[in-house]
């Protein structure tokens, strides 16, 4: 819930500090005071986008601080975000210049909006004119039935939601696979003529490197035979006089090793010399060898020629390095082995799509009839709501009709409203005027958070209609008393276009859901504001907004003042003091 609040330069708003009441709150004033802003203070600290236009003339900057008593889910998130959460309680801040970004904090960390929405979503619920709005629509009260439904109801709808991503995960694999058929077929034929030309070519890696040095040495063998047999003749032979290469340095080596034996220093240079003498005679060999294996061979010229030219079709054909096509033959084998049998996978997806979708349907006509059941009672409870409320003629029905599967359900889900006996049933949307929504929506709030036992229901309905409330972000449910910290309920003008006795109904409707529940609520009916435990009051003086809380004697001065039309009467104070003495029998008999 929300402990406090304090705002600077704000709109009108300079300076405000404010304390709530943990049950009951009401925010009073004339319009254009600056109760809006106030509003806008709160939903900034949710995680609204900040307009820079709101920050009052001359500043630099407004600043919205609060402090939020949390629940484990909240704290949670605070925890996640890097943040602190200090005996239960944590410190929300949102800095907005008049010429920059905005900044947010959250348990004394800068954190994004983002994290704002997601810690204010299971604390905090506003509902104004635009929350009324949404409940006009399908899937507003498709959430809003959703919300009240019990263990059953949830765990059918999780089951359902889970079967809607087992059967759409299955859908497009087969879908894809299908479609993709044609383009398998023809790849698997280029791999197949593929495969068999690897398997005529038989290719290694690095081969190609291979064949290229045996075509060089088979082209010139004339030049390498030349060569070789000069080198050979410098080694060993003896040339006009001169003797090779290796007597040369065998007589070198002798007379190091004779010197070595005068002067020990040599010995290294000796035994230097000696080595590179073996050496050289292992060289003359080596070209020995050489000279009588190098032959002219036209034939296997011809083969290694006609083998590199294969190399180089194929690697431009896969578009790789020829030394790399044994590599690639492995990788050309091995997809084709995974597209083979294309056809039976093909089927197989289509076997798991259809049970798929047997566990959908399943699971669809099992919600289906959670839904029936929820809706009944979910309707009871909003009309008996609704007798208390003003409305003693008016019914809502919900309707719960098979539909099309979707990710929540193969359902429509219309709340109906009949204003009167003799009236028809028009979906809400078409038939409730702006006052009658404001009460209808009221209903469902008190209903969700407090679920009454309905004498037609069944035993097993009743009770699990009470045992738990799932949060729904467009209806605000709740968690179910006991379990978190006081959740909060926000109501801008929820008394909307309704007075008289109807206002007194709201108000004890309201006080009735702050047993269990923070509510703050901005009205402009007295008959409202007599049943809170906290009345504020939004005054505008020079220009600028003074919110304070009211002590006994001025809140009745202000409930006469909304009661006459901003003028003070004796008559109007007497007015006052009826509908405090009123709220308070009524407050005691809840």
């Amino acid at each position: 819930m929300i402990e406090s609040l304090r705002i600077e330069n704000l709109g009108t708003i300079s300076h405000a500090e404010l304390v709530f009441s943990p049950g009951f709150t009401v925010i009073t004033g004339e319009t254009g005071a600056g109760k809006t802003m106030l509003l806008n203070s709160l939903n900034w600290l949710l995680g609204e986008k900040p307009r820079a236009s709101l920050v009052s003339a001359g500043t630099t900057q407004a600043v919205v601080e609060g402090t939020f008593l949390v629940d484990v889910t909240a704290g949670a998130v605070v925890e996640e975000a890097g943040g602190v959460v200090e005996d239960g309680a944590v410190e929300a801040a949102r800095v907005v210049p008049a010429k920059s970004r905005s900044r947010a904090h959250l348990g004394g960390r800068t954190v994004p909006a983002a994290t704002l929405s997601e810690f204010g979503a299971d604390l905090v619920s506003v509902h104004g004119q635009a929350s009324q709005g949404r409940l006009r629509s399908e899937k507003a009260q498709r959430e809003a039935l959703d919300a009240f439904g019990g263990k059953s109801h949830q765990s059918a709808l999780g089951t359902y939601r889970e079967c809607w991503q087992e059967w759409t995960e299955t859908k497009r694999s087969y879908e894809e696979w299908e479609a993709s058929r044609d383009k398998r077929e023809q790849r698997r034929e280029e791999l197949a003529n593929l495969s068999q030309i690897f398997e005529t070519l038989q290719p290694e890696d690095r081969e190609f490197s291979e064949l290229t040095a045996k075509v060089a040495r088979l082209s010139n063998v004339e030049s390498l035979r030349e060569n070789a047999a000069f080198a050979l003749g410098a080694l060993d032979s003896e040339t006009e006089g001169q003797p090779g290469a290796n007597e040369l340095v065998a007589a070198a080596s002798r007379a190091l090793e004779k010197a070595a034996r005068e002067d020990a220093s040599l010995e290294d240079i000796a035994t230097t010399v000696s080595g590179a003498g073996y050496a050289l005679a292992d060289a003359a060999r080596e070209v020995g060898v050489y000279l009588q294996d190098l032959n002219a061979d036209p034939e296997a010229l011809q083969a290694a020629l006609t083998r590199r030219a294969a190399f180089t079709d194929l690697s431009l054909k896969v578009a790789e390095e020829p030394d790399q096509l044994g590599t690639v033959w492995q990788n050309v084998d091995r997809e084709l082995a995974g597209l083979q049998g294309g056809e039976d996978r093909l089927e197989e997806l289509k076997a798991k799509l259809e049970a798929d979708a047997q566990m959908l349907s399943s699971a669809g006509k099992t919600l289906h009839q959670e839904r029936l059941e929820t809706a009944e009672t979910l309707s009871e409870a909003i009309n008996a709501e609704l007798k208390g409320l003003d409305m003693p003629d008016t019914r809502v029905e919900i309707s719960v009709e098979a539909g099309e599967p979707g990710p929540s359900g193969a359902d429509s889900v219309k709340f109906l409203l009949k204003p009167h006996p003799k009236a028809p049933v028009l979906p809400l949307a078409e038939a409730a005027s702006g006052g009658e929504l404001s009460r209808i929506m009221l209903a469902l709030e008190v209903s969700l958070a407090t679920p009454p036992v309905s004498p037609s229901a069944s035993a097993k309905k009743s009770a699990r209609a009470g045992s738990s409330r799932v949060a729904s972000p467009d209806t605000g449910g709740a968690g179910s008393g006991g379990e978190t910290e006081r959740r909060t309920f926000i109501f801008d003008e929820v008394d909307a276009g309704i007075g008289g006795q109807a206002g007194i109904e709201v108000g004890k409707r309201l006080a009735r859901l702050a047993k269990d529940f923070q509510v703050i609520v901005v009205t402009h009916l007295a008959q409202v504001a007599a049943f809170a435990d906290l009345q504020i009051q939004v005054s505008k003086s020079k220009g600028e907004s003074i919110i304070a809380p009211l002590e006994p004697e001025a809140r009745r001065e202000e409930l006469a003042r909304m009661i006459s039309g901003n003028i003070l009467t004796e008559t109007a104070l007497q007015h006052a003091d009826e509908l405090l003495e009123l709220a308070g029998v009524g407050q005691s008999e809840m």
